[in-house]
């Protein structure tokens, strides 16, 4: 008869899972030793947070589930930022987390996550789908089967599991999990009152947002802009959705956004066609309500947010944005147009004394191959990669602007490439966010996985710095007073590194770090006074 723990692991086996990420201790030690004996390899992070993210990482990248273990109580608590994350970005990960027997609830406990203690399960509530403790090894099934569901299907995210230890290796008497089925891709009901509507407007545009990259929809969006012959804008999330050198693509919107596209949606946009993208602040920074369309058409996959947020007509389509988008072009197959070739555009580059963080975006753009997945973390180095990174065909782009969590793309980097071996991975992050969770980079030393970190180093938390500044003429709190030596940090812990300070100093150490097939950590020192994209948005003080 098999046991919980045993059960567990064989349906994440079954699921294709064959890397989990967390840190051990003695209340999972059950579930860790069960991981080896089913052969799916347990990924030993440096703290628990970097290996949610890894987690999520990994499921973005091979669309199945990520998995992270952490211990009872701190373990448990120092995961809900990568829940958070994964939630903010439905992104399917397991959170399993141990706790003391359930024959001891009640009494004292060291690190106690029971309803005694902390109650951990109530916490994970707010940033997961789903979020329990499983008290009896006869309702593992049904609890098991139904978090599944929740993470796997609809607007995916992360559920989570508290496990006690003699739960974990109690036996099962129906060892019965049915596997979820994969999205239920329903087509919706009103896709010819949508494409009515774009074939009557004059001046339509789709804005494209996360939504597009989740559902893997790139390739549809394409044929579908080509066939319509419909100008496409991306939100800073959204970037990737189409490659930089599409014909149609006018660039990003919004926070990190280029003047062409504000240009486009200020030239009497009647009809906005929103694809996977909930319109949320940083969407769109810089349409004033006098550029509103009269009418939007929003494609997501569940309704939270639909409607409301411009004040206009909406028509809603729900489902997989992917599906949808296929079906339309099945149902219009002689649909054509000619097609508007967009000219050859790019905002200038800065002019600075020292080494922008533009030119490094431009540099990487132009050096790096199409079998590449660039994550980008939450800083004003994200919002420039937004603004000056050019993607080819091929490149997958990830940025979280929406929750917006510093160092989460250091562990996702990691998850994504053990996800998928066969392409690049680079990480451009920041000095603030690696003195976050930058320990992580050990982890990569440890498993000899080839990610190329790109620290973009300037001794202060230049988003912030740069917000108050303007807003309020001071600098509190935003300048390192010690700042990162990132190259004798990275190699302190065992990856290759170099630091960088001109251009072709950069240009030359990502040509190497390419090249080698290693873990590669470049320190670009760059200018301090480069203006970040963030400042579009208005900061308001009371």
């Amino acid at each position: 008869m098999k046991n919980v723990v045993q059960l567990l692991v064989e349906t994440l086996a079954k699921l294709g899972v064959e890397h989990v990420f967390g840190i051990p201790g003695k209340s999972v030690a059950p579930i860790i030793l069960e991981f080896g004996d089913q052969n799916i390899e347990f990924i030993l992070g440096r703290h628990e947070s970097g290996s949610g993210f890894a987690a999520g990482g990994y499921a973005f990248t091979n669309h199945r589930l990520g998995v992270v273990v952490a211990t009872s109580g701190p373990g448990g608590t120092n995961l809900v930022t990568a829940a958070a994350h994964a939630k903010m970005n439905c992104l399917p990960v397991l959170f399993i987390t141990g706790h003391q027997s359930v024959a001891e609830m009640g009494i004292p406990q060291c690190q106690d996550s029971s309803q005694f203690g902390i109650d951990l399960a109530e916490i994970m509530k707010p940033v997961t789908l789903f979020s329990t403790m499983v008290t009896r090894a006869d309702n593992f099934p049904a609890i098991f089967t139904y978090a599944l569901r929740q993470a796997m299907t609809g607007r995916k995210g992360p559920v989570h599991l508290c496990i006690p230890f003699d739960v974990m290796i109690s036996p099962v008497a129906d060892p019965t999990i049915y596997l979820p089925s994969g999205n239920i891709n329903y087509i919706a009901t009103n896709l010819a009152d949508a494409v009515k509507q774009l074939q009557s407007a004059r001046n339509p545009v789709i804005l494209a947002g996360k939504g597009v990259v989740l559902s893997g929809a790139q390739e549809a969006l394409d044929k579908f802009a080509e066939k319509f012959n419909v100008p496409v804008v991306t939100t800073p999330g959204g970037k990737g959705s189409i490659h930089s050198s599409h014909p149609l693509y006018y660039g990003p919107f919004g926070l990190g956004g280029h003047q062409r596209a504000k240009d486009l949606l200020e030239s009497g946009v009647d009809l906005i066609w929103v694809m996977g993208s909930r319109l949320s602040d940083t969407a769109l920074c810089g349409l004033d309500r006098a550029h509103y369309p009269q009418s939007i058409v929003q494609f997501d996959i569940s309704p939270e947010f639909m409607g409301g947020i411009i004040q206009t007509d909406y028509l809603p389509v729900l489902g997989d944005l992917r599906t949808n988008l296929e079906e339309i072009l099945r149902l219009y197959p002689d649909e054509t147009a000619d097609l508007h070739i967009a000219k050859p555009y790019h905002d200038p580059l800065p002019v600075l004394e020292s080494l922008s963080v533009a030119e490094v975006c431009q540099a990487v753009s132009g050096l790096i191959p199409e079998n590449t997945s660039i994550f980008a973390d939450d800083g004003a180095h994200g919002y420039h990669a937004v603004r000056w990174l050019d993607l080819k065909p091929g490149v997958r782009f990830f940025f979280d602007s929406y929750f917006a969590s510093m160092a989460n793309a250091i562990g996702m980097a990691i998850g994504a490439k053990f996800a998928d071996r066969s392409r690049n991975v680079i990480c451009l992050t920041g000095d603030g966010c690696l003195f976050m969770l930058g320990s992580e980079i050990s982890t990569c030393v440890a498993e000899q996985l080839p990610v190329i970190f790109i620290v973009i180093n300037n001794g202060q938390l230049d988003m912030a710095l740069k917000g108050m500044r303007q807003f309020t003429g001071r600098t509190d709190g935003t300048i390192f007073k010690q700042p990162l030596d990132v190259a004798a940090y990275a190699a302190s812990m065992g990856a290759d590194s170099a630091r960088c300070s001109t251009l072709g100093e950069f240009t030359e150490v990502l040509k190497q770090a390419l090249s080698l097939n290693k873990p590669y950590v470049i320190d670009v020192i760059v200018d301090k006074e480069e203006i970040p994209s963030s400042l579009a948005r208005e900061m308001k003080l009371d």
